[in-house]
């Protein structure tokens, strides 16, 4: 029987889950360009692999991968999947094209296939990932038995086979080259395992730490403390945070009655509202910040305009109707992008279009 910490933690790594089928949905739907050709072998997977994860059976796995893949998304998600993934990259490459020599920390980034594009595309980049442990060890297995993905991060791993709850729980979840690292540990032991897990990184080259929907899972102090760790660790890191945030109206709190009715409770949603008050909190710790709403990034906003070009927005637009644009507005309106900076200054993305 799980413990009550136990059964939080699997609702949390179920939203990785969540993530992985929005981004196979809209990648279904034709809105990467390039394709994104890594989703597959993470699904694969999880086909494979959840059954053996702490809490499942193989009964309560089944249901959970038919529920999550089996039909695709509104497209009112697919649209904002396409908005986060796009906005991230864009940051990710203005930050990799302004230094000879980077590092990037995806904290969460078990199911993201970011890493592989970013070092199939760039050589000057080492990118590490941090999640649960056991989200890490289904990753692993990914890379483990795709020539493609191991030749890519630079590993020579045989490939690993896990058939039961016991192999998967007794598996190393960590993978080190070269360029890449794999780790699996929980955030909330940062501030004490942090300097002896991350003990491969160079402190003095510039670094983006990337939260996409993660520190929001964190209590106030822990999401604190976790800022304040990558600002006194690292002598040049930037923060690229994507979550969601309440504005105190009646749709912040459908969205964060949903997200109760599923155990999960975003502390940070309400302590920080808004794009002010999120500024006010990042500027405290000792960050150069700006900050928009998804509404101006994805060209849905009265008070500027999109980092989307307009040939690409109108090929977006022709892959699924939405009728409603007050309502894509509201949704955008509701998730912020987050750029904030310690230790320098990268003109490339302070220059692109920020509400704040």
């Amino acid at each position: 029987m799980l413990s009550h910490k136990a059964k939080q933690d699997k609702v949390v790594r179920a939203t990785d889950l969540d993530a992985l089928s929005c981004r196979y949905s809209a990648e279904q739907k034709g809105y990467f360009l390039p394709r994104d050709v890594f989703i597959s072998d993470l699904i694969k997977s999880y086909d494979r692999n959840l059954t053996y994860g702490e809490g499942y059976t193989q009964l309560s796995a089944g249901r959970t991968l038919r529920a999550s893949f089996r039909d695709g998304k509104f497209p009112l998600i697919n649209r904002g999947t396409y908005f986060r993934t796009v906005a991230i990259n864009r940051v990710v490459d203005e930050f990799v094209g302004g230094y000879p020599s980077v590092q990037i920390v995806s904290l969460g980034g078990g199911s993201d296939t970011r890493c592989f594009r970013v070092l199939e595309k760039y050589q000057n980049v080492k990118y590490v990932e941090i999640d649960f442990p056991e989200s890490v060890k289904i990753k692993k297995l990914a890379i483990s038995q795709n020539p493609v993905l191991q030749k890519i991060v630079g590993s020579q791993l045989d490939p690993l086979i896990v058939e039961s709850k016991e192999q998967l729980a007794n598996m190393d979840s960590d993978l080190h080259t070269d360029r890449y690292h794999l780790l699996g540990f929980d955030l909330r032991g940062l501030s004490v395992l942090g300097e002896k897990k991350l003990d491969f990184l160079d402190r003095t080259v510039p670094t983006l730490v990337i939260s996409e929907c993660v520190l929001c899972y964190l209590t106030p102090e822990d999401n604190e403390m976790v800022l304040k760790f990558w600002k006194e660790y690292l002598a040049r890191v930037s923060i690229l945070v994507y979550e969601p945030m309440g504005l105190g109206d009646a749709f912040g709190e459908t969205m964060a009655l949903n997200l109760l009715n599923r155990g999960i409770d975003l502390q940070t949603f309400h302590k920080y509202p808004d794009l002010k008050s999120r500024q006010q909190h990042y500027s405290s710790l000792g960050f150069t910040v700006k900050l928009t709403d998804m509404a101006l990034m994805g060209g849905y906003s009265d008070v500027g305009s999109s980092w989307i070009d307009a040939k690409e927005h109108a090929r977006v637009s022709r892959l699924e109707m939405i009728d409603e644009i007050e309502e894509i507005r509201l949704l955008l309106q509701h998730y912020c992008l987050i750029y904030a900076e310690a230790g320098g200054t990268l003109e490339e993305v302070l220059q692109l279009r920020w509400l704040l």
